[in-house]
């Protein structure tokens, strides 16, 4: 008799769930996929799918913590943010080796399978968490790449406001910027990628450098003239932003299943610990750093409050081809897990008839549109990563790990400390996911009922 875990490895997936065939398709082990990424590329994805429009929104974050309070709590999200990635790593190989699985499962059939091993009501609920996972996934990628619409029209509109008379609005570089990015989303695999990750990486690295000079050319205030503790109640935006800017929980899983070496990417020196670093030393630069110079005046992004010196501008500009060029690795975890399962609805055995290309490159481009549609409605870029983080990301980073390493371990018996720490990242996961989301819808109302007034 098999029991429900090799059930759910042998039983085809329920098409409108998504991400969780059961058969490899993006998700193989290294030897198996088509176009497998080096160790440098994977990190090169990583940053660049960390390292976006989120961190020129730290000077706010800060802004909304408190220069020390932010600090110290930027490198505590960042350290939670990371354990829990591990953690997930950690029960997708043991799922994979009990079931004898010949793949490395995705987040979402991790989730599912790691809870049918669970006891008690675990496996009941194991298909809602898979499902409940791919819509959060899907709101927390596509969230991000609205929010690069945003930032790349609101810097595109003050570089060219500086020298044009017209006065034109903000969508309407949104709207140009939607064709460049059909381009770039009909990319359909990561090795291809790798270059525009790296040029971008580039562009970023050499941004952050740039943006520190400029914020620090004319002197620094004192700390005694910026918040070292702000109000607590504005924390949860705080949270919101880092969650937002720093986990990548979202592209962990297909970042190490396209590796040549799947191991190079959770070993001590690996992929996630190296990224981890880097990524935290950049946020607290920024964060600190764009706070300190303009204080209560820092904006959502802080290259909207540089000088208009020509230097400013080629920042800028220079910022928005590498946001852009970020967009399509964000995309790249909806379309795995929306577009399999609506190819074969669509095609029945013959996914998507005789043209299958054509009609993912058109899904691709229904993508794109629906984030310029999202984008358009939202009033304004720092609140709407705070959302996204609170509403998504953080579910997605604190919630789930810790479930699914309670459900796999549970058999063997977990130690105090482990039941302790699960239970710390899982209460903190729905503290700020429900105290976040709260706060940022209450600000974003509150915003657009005075852009009507």
């Amino acid at each position: 008799m098999r029991t429900d875990v090799e059930d759910a490895t042998s039983r085809p997936a329920d098409p409108g769930d998504g991400g969780g065939s059961g058969k490899p398709t993006g998700r193989e082990t290294a030897t198996a996929v088509e176009h497998p990424t080096s160790y440098l590329e994977t990190l090169v994805h990583l940053l660049k799918g960390s390292v976006g429009s989120g961190l020129f929104a730290m000077g706010d974050a800060f802004h909304n913590a408190g220069l020390i309070a932010g600090l110290l709590f930027t490198l505590f999200t960042g350290t939670v943010c990371v354990y829990a990635q591990h953690q997930l790593i950690t029960t997708s190989a043991v799922v994979s080796s009990r079931l004898g699985m010949a793949y490395a499962p995705d987040y979402a059939e991790t989730a599912e399978l790691a809870l049918r091993m669970g006891p008690g009501f675990f496996p009941r609920v194991a298909v809602v968490a898979r499902r409940l996972i791919n819509t959060l996934l899907c709101i927390t990628q596509l969230g991000f790449c609205s929010v690069y619409f945003v930032f790349v029209a609101s810097n595109v509109k003050k570089v060219l406001d500086h020298y044009i008379s017209v006065d034109i609005d903000e969508h309407a570089y949104m709207a140009i910027a939607v064709v460049p990015l059909l381009l770039l989303s009909w990319v359909r695999n990561l090795k291809h990628l790798a270059p525009v990750s790296l040029a971008a990486n580039v562009t970023m690295v050499a941004g952050v450098v740039v943006t520190l000079y400029l914020c620090s050319k004319d002197g620094l205030p004192p700390l005694s003239e910026r918040r070292l503790v702000a109000d607590w109640n504005r924390w949860p935006l705080f949270f919101g932003t880092v969650v937002y800017s720093f986990e990548a929980i979202c592209i962990v899983m297909p970042l190490k299943n396209e590796m040549r070496n799947p191991k190079d990417f959770s070993r001590p020196l690996g992929v996630m610990n190296v990224g981890a670093v880097l990524t935290g030393v950049l946020l607290v630069s920024v964060g600190f750093i764009g706070y300190l110079k303009f204080g209560d005046a820092v904006k959502g992004s802080l290259t909207l409050n540089l000088d208009d010196s020509v230097l400013s501008h080629v920042l800028m500009v220079g910022l928005c081809l590498a946001i852009m060029g970020t967009y399509p690795l964000q995309a790249y975890v909806p379309v795995d897990i929306l577009w399999p399962p609506l190819s074969r609805r669509l095609g029945g055995s013959e996914p998507c008839g005789r043209h299958p290309v054509l009609a993912e490159l058109g899904f691709r481009s229904c993508l794109v549109i629906f984030t310029f549609l999202l984008a358009a409605v939202v009033p304004r870029l720092g609140l709407f990563i705070s959302l996204v983080g609170a509403l998504s990301s953080t579910s997605l980073a604190f919630f789930f790990p810790p479930l699914l390493d309670w459900a796999w371990r549970w058999r063997d018996g977990l130690s105090a400390w482990r039941h302790a720490v699960n239970a710390f990242i899982l209460l903190m996961g729905v503290l700020l996911t429900a105290w976040g989301t709260y706060s940022a819808l209450r600000e974003i109302i509150e915003a657009m009922a005075e852009d009507r007034s």
